[in-house]
């Protein structure tokens, strides 16, 4: 009998849509602005040895923004967070042989990005290089800007240390507020492929962190395994680890080759067919980051990322044009993903322990069908594990990807009974 447990992740990720699903034909909802507000003087604030103007010196030309940005701190590594190696015990057999079997924690906010991998067990018991800080700070993003993909391949402890600012302002503006800017070239240039104009880029500045990424095996650069909307989906994405014979670590107990998929939050709304709420021409911002009303009467664009669920005015204005219900409806999908990922995860590891035990005995073809079941099943089951919205980004694909999973393992065991 399986356990279900609630993941309780905190912010549904930034990446994603107000709700995905809505009745079809039913538009008459329209994205919000995300206007920054402007700028009250030319003068520009100093730029840090990195080439980047930090949050706290924006304070003065955007103290509404900034205030709220500082509201992320709530969300910190001390107001309750899981770990989720005895969340779902299954992992600690799953994860085994990989770094994420050492620590795996629920995310804090934005504002922890530094300080939360540098007190990562994936960090301080294992040696990593520096493309574990990819976007954990905007000064190594700018740095990487500058000095090309060497800049990954630095040891972690040499150089984390040497950054003090976590995911800010420069992230998505660059050194300016009035523009949307993706800091990340690699998302724009490669991942993004010729599909730039096809996402708003309130959803792509989100979406360069948000997502599925690996290490270059030569140069170690974090990279996507796609280019273009088309090629976000689980299988293509699959299918171009398996081409490339790719794996980010060898199961110690069945020899399968496999993949720790990464947040993917953007390839869930917007790859593929894509979620309706992105068909529709939402953004994550319109979502996550409400409008607020300053203390004078004007309105901006909140820096503090929250679930849509949190938002009362967005879910009486906006949600409700489509949804009658958003809050059960949200909780209803979140409910059966979570306990399809239970009951799943208890199965894959079953299937290690039994694959172990036999896996001598089995021939060479048997052998090695059994370790790409075990890849796939692995692979479907942490896409939507891992992906942040517990389903609410995109229903029809969380359950398609889980059945996937099933199948691969159910398969695997049959085949090794």
């Amino acid at each position: 009998m399986s356990k279900t447990f609630k993941r309780k992740k905190t912010l549904l990720a930034v990446t994603s849509v107000c709700a995905v699903a809505l009745v079809a034909g039913l538009v008459a909802c329209a994205p919000q602005s995300n206007s920054t507000g402007s700028v009250e003087s030319e003068i520009m604030p100093t730029e840090d040895s990195y080439g980047v103007v930090v949050a706290s010196e924006w304070e003065g030309l955007y103290p509404n923004q900034y205030a709220t940005y500082l509201e992320n701190e709530a969300n910190s590594p001390d107001s309750g967070k899981h770990n989720y190696l005895e969340l779902y015990p299954a992992l600690n057999t799953m994860y085994k042989g990989y770094a994420f079997a050492l620590g795996y924690d629920e995310a804090s906010s934005h504002l922890y990005t530094l300080e939360s991998i540098k007190n990562s067990p994936r960090t301080i018991q294992k040696e990593q290089l520096a493309n574990c800080i990819t976007c954990k700070t905007p000064q190594f993003t700018a740095k990487v800007n500058a000095e090309g993909t060497s800049a990954y391949q630095d040891k972690f402890n040499d150089v984390v240390n040497d950054f003090t600012e976590p995911i800010s302002c420069y992230n998505c503006h660059e050194n300016d507020p009035k523009e949307l800017v993706v800091a990340s070239k690699f998302f724009v240039e490669k991942s993004m492929g010729a599909d730039g104009d096809k996402v708003p880029m309130a959803a792509q500045v989100c979406g360069q962190c948000h997502n599925e990424y690996y290490f270059n095996g030569e140069t170690k650069e974090t990279t996507n395994p796609y280019s273009g909307l088309a090629a976000m989906t689980p299988e293509a994405i699959l299918a171009y680890y398996d081409e490339r014979d790719f794996k980010d670590w060898t199961h110690p107990e069945t020899g399968a080759n496999l993949i720790k998929v990464q947040h993917p939050e953007f390839e869930t709304i917007y790859g593929g067919k894509q979620s309706h709420m992105a068909q529709l021409g939402y953004s994550c911002s319109d979502c996550h980051m409400g409008t607020s009303v300053a203390e004078d009467g004007s309105t901006f664009t909140s820096h503090n990322w929250t679930s849509p669920l949190d938002n009362a005015d967005l879910i009486k204005n906006t949600c409700s044009t489509c949804h009658e219900d958003l809050a059960s409806e949200v909780a209803a999908w979140q409910t059966e993903e979570e306990q399809r990922v239970t009951a799943i995860s208890e199965k894959i590891a079953d299937y290690i322990d039994k694959l172990a035990a036999k896996k001598d005995a089995l021939s060479a073809e048997d052998l090695a069908t059994a370790q790409r079941l075990h890849r796939e099943a692995q692979f479907y089951w942490d896409f939507v594990m891992v992906e942040n919205s517990e389903g609410a980004h995109n229903p029809t694909l969380t359950f398609a990807t889980l059945d996937k999973a099933e199948a691969a393992v159910d398969e695997g065991l049959a085949l090794i009974a």
